[in-house]
């Protein structure tokens, strides 16, 4: 192995002299460079019998070793990485210098020197100024023969600004703009959240937004381009293809791409400089018309609370660090994809770093949208808190947090998960927000609290109170759609299971002691008591009995006489003085399709099987109460969920995982074809049924009641009539 290698190489440098004819005094080449400053890429002045000179540098071929069996250690020397006669190391970030490189020749092109290497100053158009290309041969950067100047593209996307909306009398032109950002599409966004890319020829903008599939087809950050646009969308409308307040070409012709690969997301004062610009320190961000669809980079915190910014997206309120800008303003948004905003974690006050943000608009609201993970840094976010826990079996209990946990946090079940009433935990397996713990045997319906230490999230923030939650041990009960843990000896191999002596058709087996049984069948007989017989190699085990029910949406009433304080939702199980446990009620709104509002169903039905969720003032009292006013009146839906209610935090996409049964309603409004499609299956089948309050009358006198037995079919909700909560309803014989 070679030591120092790249030092003599350095120091013996041939030099080819090409005269400047400079004819100034010099003693050295850094008089030169003092005098006349930095030589041309690729050269190096000289001090030529007292002449400045400028002299390309060429790499003289790698020295050989000698031989030696040299471990290549040397004490705290900054080796250039050419061990072996390597020359440079592609080892800078972005557009810096590279190891074993020069400012003036900052580039290592790895490829040259039959793989050795050769500083250079530019691979690719992305090392060089904007308006500048990468000459293939020569490694370095020189002026495009694209000549229109970048302000003359300005003017031409301020001209396409302030047109008018809709097909162009005469085509606008738009000449030697960049490329700086895709929107890709984005799962669970409308048909009128339109995909495209954004453009602009300086950092202070304007900019604009294409959206013309052909042309999105041909394109790429980094590119600079020329088309001509057609027809424009007009921004007080949305309806006709565009996003209301966004200025957007819909329809291009004649594209090119003049270039490719520019360093177009490089901030603006980097080197060389990009197009994309931090505006933490601004104080207009308010401005729609000033920020639509530029590039830019800011920091600052998030703020609460989110709402829905369209199909599949979600906004928070923000600041920055800019001075006189402290308090949150109505019409600064960052608008980030649902599924990112569960993915990252993103909490109002977390500190946020947005490295790469094309800005969108929703009317005079500027949203600052990110759409990748990296783009967006988080930090200082809430600690995690224990949200609630529910017993999936007699030894596993589910805990829910209101983070992602590392599980690399969870280092001691025994210590670190701890309960009263002698439950121990015996191990913990993390999953997203979950920790699932195994536990000793639970005895069922007793109240249980677990106490949560030293269990960190993903950004490494200790747990904090409230660090603990109470669930009730667990009871075995059987419904119709959804899943039952059963206890035993003896299950392994087994090939079949029957409840009530019918087959159930879904099953795992967990262990030789456990079996879950994953959709318990709907001809299951309902009763308190029914027997459960595993089918194992030994032969027939018994394995108990477990209650089954069939849990029913039975009536709902969302809208009351004045003020909405007699809201309901009553239950039905079909077997009277049962205790319940483990089910969810969500209400979804239906101008997001998202969760508003999760109450656990629990208590003990009732002689006649029902179990009522209210309102306080609601006679009889129900078992559950949540707050007046809080069931909306539609279109909406309800959904029975198998599962505790911290597994459905507000704003939780409508879905069918997990459901037992739903009611999609409404007092006199369209059809919610989004709600429809998750609650009640996509498609055409006659289930999908939207039910009216106000179909008998005035909506504020009736109640929605079922007097069919279907699970998760609006058609079973044939009869609108005033309100008998607590009672049966009164369905035509």
């Amino acid at each position: 192995m070679l030591r120092r290698n790249w030092l003599p190489a350095l120091l013996t440098a041939v030099f080819v002299t090409v005269g400047t004819g400079c004819g100034d005094e010099c003693v050295d080449q850094f008089d030169c460079r003092n005098d006349n400053g930095q030589a041309d890429p690729g050269r190096e002045w000289t001090c030529n019998d007292g002449n400045c000179e400028q002299r390309d540098i060429a790499q003289p071929p790698p020295p050989t070793d000698a031989g030696t069996d040299d471990a290549g250690t040397d004490a705290g020397t900054d080796d250039a990485g050419t061990d072996a006669g390597t020359i440079c190391t592609d080892s800078a970030p972005g557009n810096g210098v590279d190891q074993g490189c020069t400012e003036a020749t900052p580039v290592c092109d790895t490829a040259a020197n039959g793989g050795a290497g050769q500083c250079v100053g530019c691979a690719t158009n992305a090392q060089c100024s904007l308006t500048q290309v990468c000459n293939a041969t020569t490694k370095v950067c020189e002026a495009s023969t694209f000549t229109t100047p970048v302000t003359e593209t300005t003017a031409q996307i301020t001209a396409f600004l302030s047109a008018s909306a809709g097909t162009q009398a005469s085509p606008l032109p738009v000449t030697g703009a960049f490329v700086t950002y895709v929107k890709p599409q984005v799962a669970g966004s409308a048909a009128t959240e339109r995909t495209g890319f954004f453009v602009q020829a300086e950092a202070a903008g304007p900019a604009m937004f294409v959206s013309d599939a052909t042309a999105l087809g041909q394109v790429a950050v980094g590119d600079r381009v020329s088309f001509n646009v057609t027809e424009r969308s007009n921004p007080a409308a949305g309806a006709d293809g565009g996003t209301t307040g966004m200025r957007i070409a819909t329809t291009v012709a004649d594209l090119t791409v003049i270039s490719r690969n520019h360093p177009v997301q490089s901030l603006s004062n980097a080197s060389p400089a990009g197009l994309k610009v931090d505006v933490s320190t601004e104080s207009n961000l308010e401005s729609a018309d000033a920020y639509e669809s530029r590039l830019v980079a800011f920091s600052g915190t998030v703020k609460g609370p989110s709402t829905s910014a369209g199909g599949g997206f979600t906004q928070f309120p923000f600041i920055t660090t800019a001075t006189g800008e402290p308090d949150v303003n109505a019409n600064i948004r960052l608008r980030v994809p649902a599924a990112l905003v569960s993915e990252l974690d993103l909490v109002p006050e977390c500190s946020l770093t947005v490295n790469t943000s094309p800005v969108w608009r929703f009317n005079a609201t500027t949203q600052f949208s990110v759409f990748a993970a990296s783009e967006l840094a988080l930090s200082n976010c809430p600690a995690p808190k224990v949200v609630g826990a529910s017993a999936l079996s007699t030894n596993r209990v589910q805990l829910t947090f209101d983070r992602h946990i590392n599980p690399a946090s969870v280092t001691n079940a025994a210590t670190q998960f701890t309960f009263n009433n002698g439950l121990t935990a015996q191990s913990a397996t993390v999953s997203g927000t979950t920790i699932l713990v195994n536990t000793s045997a639970q005895t069922s319906a007793t109240d249980y609290t677990v106490a949560v230490s030293g269990v960190r999230d993903t950004l490494g923030t200790e747990i904090a109170a409230p660090n603990s939650t109470t669930f009730q041990g667990y009871i075995l009960l059987a419904a119709h759609g959804g899943q039952v843990s059963i206890s035993g000896t003896g299950f392994t191999g087994a090939t079949a299971v029957t409840i009530g002596g019918v087959a159930q058709p879904t099953f795992t087996v967990d262990s030789d002691t456990q079996i879950t049984i994953t959709n318990i069948a709907d001809s299951t007989p309902v009763g308190a008591s029914q027997p459960v017989v595993v089918t194992t190699p030994a032969g027939p085990v018994e394995a108990g009995n477990t209650p089954v029910i069939r849990l029913l949406i039975n009536e709902l009433d969302s809208d009351t006489p004045g003020t909405d304080l007699l809201e309901f939702v009553e239950i039905s199980t079909g077997v009277p003085n049962l205790p319940i446990a483990g089910f969810s009620l969500v209400h979804f709104n239906g101008s997001t399709d998202r969760s508003e509002l999760t109450v656990e169903i629990k208590g003990t039905t009732d002689a006649t099987g029902l179990i009522l969720i209210g309102n306080a003032g609601v006679t009889p009292a129900p078992a559950v109460t949540f707050g007046d006013g809080l069931l909306q009146n539609g279109a909406d839906a309800v959904g029975i969920y198998q599962g505790a209610a911290s597994a459905y935090p507000n704003g939780t996409t409508a879905s069918s995982t997990n459901l037992i049964d739903a009611l999609v309603y409404d007092t006199a409004d369209a059809d919610d074809t989004g709600l429809l499609d998750a609650l009640l299956g996509t498609g055409t089948g006659p289930e999908r049924v939207q039910v009216d309050e106000a179909g008998s009358g005035p909506s504020a006198n009736n109640s929605i009641q079922r007097c069919g037995t279907a699970r998760r079919d609006g058609r079973a909700f044939s009869r609108v009539a005033a309100p008998s909560a607590g009672a049966v309803n009164a369905c035509p014989q």
